[in-house]
């Protein structure tokens, strides 16, 4: 039978799941037998269902006459597999047999090794109550033999001590303490080639004065010479007067003539000489410290010995590189991935490689299309061939058990293949006996067929472009109404979820699949689906990526377990809710947030999730890269635009401050952000022509590898260097810095934003609360001048009746 090996340990088998040399039973090093009861196995298979390692022999276990079963490590596999177990009674009862009469070997001769010499008469007696006695004190079952190391002793001879003196004669010891020297440099004049000479040119010149008085005096001298014809070391005194660089060691007593001149009334006098010099030092370090920004860091530092990476080149090498005439000539690769729990296995789906009019023209129609799985020891022909009657835009293999790989079509749909242990380079495949090269070669490539796909009609309009594995605790309610973290979290993954360039995420149940896969009547359809559509618009959304949230939470603390990310086909991000529920007369908005700061109108083509940091997104457009944090509206941080188009995008499992972006021109650009932030760190090639797919190999214990693939059908197997794998310092500290100090300035740059428009909003507001209360005053001020005006009238009218009553009463006087 197969047995997972993440069972080795909770089962006994194994001590520890790493090999260790402290345990004898560690890693694939499995104990020879254990016994297993048969009521463990049918609760294994009834908690686990087909996930569990003794599902396909539920049937003979369930019929075994007995209550313990043994579970017997095969590692020749005489049977087809390194575990045996003895599913009847007969066979359980032959191996004991065989296991007692092994047991019962090895305690006679241990006996017969620890068993005393005989002395005198009475020998065969006192072996025989010797043997009872120890057959009394020591059980058989409390018998361990273990393979330990012999313990060291301290060496002891009779010469020890004259040895010691002897080799202590030989020895040098320091007569005085070390001396402690340091050496200052000018900032400037870091990394700069230097070319030491006897001559003082360019430098400040001390020229030598003669003395008569001068008087060579002799001082004790030390020499220590060591017996070797090659090398000598001598010491000596000279009057030559020739300029040279020296340093002179001296102890005060060779100048200094007692302590009469230093006493503590020249305190003052000290101190008032500091004072007047202290502003000229300081001017003089900081001029030795000041930098010039815009020089380049590194433009004067030499090749690092034994260094990985240059300026320019990170020394990636090309370990294996995949290529069959028959199945990979004219295609290119769509998508990559590494097999679970292989090093050397990877699997790719091919394409044609078409331009945009051919594939409009040949768009709707069926065409044969293979996902390869190629091993490193073979690279010119693949290991296995899975066939698809459509183009394969994507694939993954499942989570739970890697025997099965779901797959979405370019037609919508989704399909599913069932793979062997000898598909997977597990196991060892039948050879031929005979036959030509050709037919020996189609004979050793298996071909596997799909065994389920989905139903036309309730599948995708469109290429299927991204498939994303839901936690295994997670259980959909009908409908995706809701959902609850019901199910065990060390249990089989339930459910994935698929989006498409048609708008809508569907969701579906694969342990529904597993039970009826070999079914033929099965009718596949999603458990539940939704449509993206704009807010504005009401048009549909052509998704590309998606990607769930797994530990993300509302304002009152609550964990939502229905969001999901995804990137449109217009460069966008959007944050939605397959369960967003209808209000009043209006659609459900299961698209809660549109991020457009990284709209360019052509397709995202990564999005990735940070592996040190779950809340970091990296997308990659055309024409930048962009960091995006849960709970912000703008990006953390957007690169500058390249002049060679981006083509993927991918994180690095062990640095978290590295990416690795692949060009259109066939190149890697590695950006490092404790390194720098403003330009790629190191470039390299990765194919000769485009980068079409990137996968990095999420466990090995021996190098790390990247698997590319180019739009020419080549896959290349790339292994990283230890310059790039091992973090520099405290780099996953540096680089949660760097991102809080990002998150710091986009927080400021929003509130000050809202502050302009609270600002601009108060200003209108302002100005038309003055505009208004000017056009009242004028309306008033016209009022005003009316009644002016008619009081004026008034008076003239009563002025003028009163002038005709007068020139009417003087002519009558007349």
């Amino acid at each position: 039978m197969f047995l997972n090996s993440k069972n080795f340990v909770p089962w006994g088998l194994t001590d520890s799941e790493q090999r260790s040399e402290e345990f004898r039973y560690s890693g694939p090093d499995a104990r020879p037998y254990i016994e297993i009861s048969k009521q463990f196995a049918m609760d294994e298979v009834r908690t686990k269902g087909f996930a569990s390692d003794f599902h396909p022999l539920q049937k003979d276990v369930d019929k075994f006459q007995g209550t313990d079963m043994l579970l017997i490590f095969d590692p020749g596999k005489a049977y087809g597999e390194k575990f045996v177990l003895t599913v009847t009674k007969t066979a359980y009862d032959r191996e004991m047999q065989r296991i007692t009469e092994l047991r019962q070997a090895v305690l006679d001769e241990f006996d017969r090794e620890n068993r005393p010499p005989e002395e005198g008469g009475g020998g065969e007696e006192e072996v025989d109550e010797l043997d009872d006695l120890m057959a009394r004190d020591e059980p058989e079952e409390n018998i361990i033999v273990r393979d330990q190391p012999r313990s060291c002793g301290d060496w002891t001879s009779e010469t020890m001590e004259l040895t010691h003196q002897e080799v202590s004669n030989f020895s040098v010891n320091n007569s005085r303490p070390l001396l402690q020297v340091m050496i200052t440099r000018p900032r400037s004049q870091f990394g700069k080639s230097i070319k030491f000479s006897d001559s003082a040119e360019n430098l400040q010149n001390c020229r030598p004065q003669k003395d008569p008085n001068f008087s060579l005096h002799r001082k004790e001298l030390e020499i220590g010479i060591q017996c070797v014809k090659e090398m000598t070391t001598t010491a000596c005194q000279t009057t030559w007067y020739r300029p040279v660089n020296k340093s002179t060691q001296y102890s005060p007593s060779d100048f200094l003539q007692g302590d009469a001149g230093l006493g503590y009334d020249q305190v003052d006098a000290l101190s008032e000489f500091l004072s007047g010099v202290s502003v000229g030092v300081e001017e003089a370090l900081q001029t030795n410290e000041t930098v010039d920004i815009f020089q380049e860091e590194f433009a004067h530092l030499g090749e690092e010995e034994a260094g990985a990476v240059s300026k320019t080149h990170s020394n990636i090498r090309d370990h294996r590189n995949f290529a069959d005439v028959t199945y990979t000539k004219g295609k290119r690769i769509e998508w990559v991935e590494w097999v679970p729990n292989s090093s050397d296995m990877i699997a790719s789906s091919y394409c044609e490689n078409q331009p945009f009019s051919d594939r409009v023209d040949t768009s709707g129609r069926a065409s044969s299309s293979t996902i390869l799985i190629w091993s490193f020891q073979d690279t010119l022909s693949p290991h296995a061939v899975l066939q698809s009657q459509w183009e394969v835009s994507v694939f993954k293999f499942y989570v739970s058990n890697e025997h099965f790989l779901v797959a979405g079509l370019s037609s919508g749909q989704l399909a599913v293949w069932k793979l062997s242990d000898a598909d997977l380079g597990n196991a060892l495949r039948e050879k031929p006996r005979s036959g030509s090269a050709d037919e020996e070669k189609s004979s050793t490539i298996s071909t596997v067929f799909h065994k389920q796909v989905s139903m036309i009609d309730e599948s995708h309009k469109r290429a299927v472009l991204a498939i994303e594995w839901l936690p295994p605790a997670l259980e959909i309610e009908r409908r995706g109404r809701g959902a609850s973290e019901k199910n065990p979290a060390d249990g089989p993954v339930k459910y994935f979820a698929t989006i498409a360039g048609d708008g809508q995420v569907l969701i579906w149940d694969f342990l529904a699949l597993l039970e009826a896969i070999n079914d033929t009547d099965f009718v596949w359809r999603p458990l539940h689906r939704i449509q993206l559509q704009r807010q504005d618009s009401g048009t549909e959304m052509g998704c590309c990526h998606l990607l769930y949230c797994h530990d993300r939470f509302d304002e009152k603390g609550v964990k939502q377990l229905t969001n999901f990310y995804a990137a449109t086909e217009e460069g966008e991000l959007l944050l939605g809710d397959w369960a967003a529920r209808v209000e009043e007369d209006r659609k459900p908005e299961y698209c809660r947030k549109l991020f457009t700061e990284s709209k360019t109108f052509r397709p995202m083509l990564s999005l990735e999730r940070s592996p040190f940091f779950p809340d970091i997104l990296l997308g990659v457009t055309d024409w930048a890269f962009y960091l995006w944090k849960d709970g912000l509206k703008e990006p953390l941080f957007q690169s500058s635009y390249t002049s060679t188009y981006f083509t993927r995008g991918v994180w690095s499992p062990t640095r978290p401050s590295v990416l690795f972006l692949g060009l259109v021109s066939g190149g890697i650009d590695i950006w490092d952000f404790s390194d720098q932030s403003h330009k790629a760190s190191l470039s390299d090639t990765g194919a000769s022509v485009a980068i079409s797919s990137m996968s990095f190999l999420k466990s090995g214990d021996g190098n790390q590898m990247l698997a590319v693939g180019d739009a020419l059908g080549h896959l290349h197997a790339l292994i990283i260097p230890k310059n790039l794998v091992r973090q520099a310092g405290r780099e996953l500290d540096t680089m949660g810095k760097f991102l809080k100090r990002e998150e710091v300035r986009v927080r400021y740059f929003q509130d000050r934003r809202n502050d302009l428009i609270e600002l601009k909003e108060q200003l209108e507001k302002q100005a038309q609360m003055a505009a208004d209360k000017e056009v009242m005053e004028t309306g008033k001020a016209v009022v005003d001048d009316e009644k002016l005006d008619a009081l004026a009238e008034e008076a003239y009218q009563k002025l003028e009746q009163e002038c005709i009553e007068l020139l009417q009463g003087g002519n009558l006087g007349a």
